[in-house]
């Protein structure tokens, strides 16, 4: 049987030349070669895996490619040269651990790419299902969207932001110029837009004796390909969740969205499911706090925040099902429920989900699955979704 057949990546001492060689190489020639590979600086690197996911945007899939290639190539070399390294930052578990998702995620992204290569079919992948190529998320959508010409809800935020944190006295807000939070949210969305789905999958990694690090990815509409990730740990003796990561795979070890969450006095059985505070730290000067109605109540849900001079409720996704992803309304009043003496409030919330949930079961495995409405920007669906991540983590330390 003839020997398999490969074309190799060089790549000089910039990331960004990259060329494929007409030379084509057999298996037992390319560990010879890749030993010969020089271990890239830091910066480099970060050129070359930040070039790699650009390129999946300008649809450079070709390029893209490469580019993947060889930056999962010269980590795979940094992890070897991570093991005999003097430096207590290289040669750490932590370090190799990161090293380890970046390949992975540029090995993902490789075969989300391959059926739209020049060599690829465009519109199957080997096993012949129908696929349609989504870029990895980055900071290009997210600048964008932040952009006051963008005319996003994000672009509201950030503006009523600035205004609230660095604008002078004398500077007259531009509240004419904006949508006026009486015109419905859902009523603004592009209605030719479809909907955005992320499905959830939730594994854990032991990383001391004493923690365990959660991780939650979300992958794209076909469920093959992760897109975000978020990362949270607890401690044996506490097994509180009060912080977690969010991140956008294209940007691994970067986190977008910080959250903070807070912590339950009494720990029982059911605190878990208790209702807490979540703050979300993303690209603005001051994060975006949702508050429960009851805090330290069951469910956790309803719970409010403010988005670009609109109000938002999450409420229970299916009350028998306290782990189901919650569905986000618009609001515009609420008050306090007639009798309630527990702090239950009643709100004048639209009947149109911006946001909903659903779960799915393969045997005894079970995942979820999320929806945004179509026309929701980046940067608030990052939000959103990392709102429902972190809430699930605790969720799920329970079921543990």
């Amino acid at each position: 049987m003839p020997a398999c057949r490969h074309r190799f990546l060089s790549y000089t001492s910039h990331p960004l030349s990259i060329t494929r060689t007409t030379r084509p190489v057999t298996r037992s020639q390319m560990p010879a070669m890749m030993g010969k590979m020089e271990v890239m600086t830091r910066e480099h690197m970060e050129m070359l895996r930040s070039s790699a996911f650009e390129s999946e945007h300008a649809q450079l899939y070709d390029t893209s490619y490469m580019q993947h290639e060889a930056a999962a190539l010269a980590l795979e070399q940094e992890i070897e040269h991570s093991l005999v390294s003097i430096s207590p930052d290289e040669n750490s578990d932590e370090y190799r651990r990161i090293a380890r998702t970046q390949i992975m995620f540029h090995r993902e992204r490789q075969r989300a790419l391959k059926p739209h290569l020049e060599s690829g079919s465009g519109f199957e992948d080997e096993d012949g299902n129908e696929c349609v190529f989504v870029p990895a998320p980055n900071h290009w959508g997210a600048n964008g969207d932040l952009d006051e010409e963008s005319g996003s809800l994000s672009s509201v935020h950030n503006l009523l932001t600035w205004q609230a944190n660095y604008s002078p006295m004398s500077y007259t807000p531009l509240y004419e110029e904006m949508p006026s939070p009486d015109i419905p949210f859902y009523t603004m969305l592009d209605p030719s837009q479809p909907p955005v789905t992320y499905h959830l999958h939730r594994t854990r990694e032991w990383t001391t004796s004493a923690s365990r690090k959660f991780i939650y990815t979300a992958r794209e509409f076909s469920d093959r390909y992760s897109l975000y990730r978020l990362e949270a740990e607890s401690h044996r003796g506490d097994n509180q969740v009060t912080s977690a990561s969010f991140f956008r795979v294209a940007e691994y070890p970067q986190s977008c969205i910080d959250v903070l969450l807070s912590g339950i006095d009494k720990l029982d059985a059911k605190a878990a499911y208790k209702s807490r505070c979540i703050h979300l730290r993303g690209p603005f000067a001051t994060p975006i706090k949702e508050y429960p109605d009851r805090q330290n109540k069951i469910p956790w849900s309803p719970r409010r925040f403010t988005y670009g001079g609109r109000k938002f409720v999450w409420k229970p996704g299916d009350p028998h099902d306290d782990v189901m992803p919650e569905t986000l309304y618009e609001y515009k009043k609420d008050f306090v429920k007639p009798g309630s003496r527990s702090g239950k409030k009643v709100d004048d919330a639209a009947p149109t989900k911006l946001v909903w949930g659903e779960k799915k079961r393969k045997g005894k495995v079970e995942s979820y699955t999320i929806h945004f409405a179509g026309g929701v920007d980046q940067v608030f669906r990052e939000l959103l979704l990392a709102s429902q991540m972190a809430r699930q983590v605790c969720l799920f330390t329970a079921m543990e």
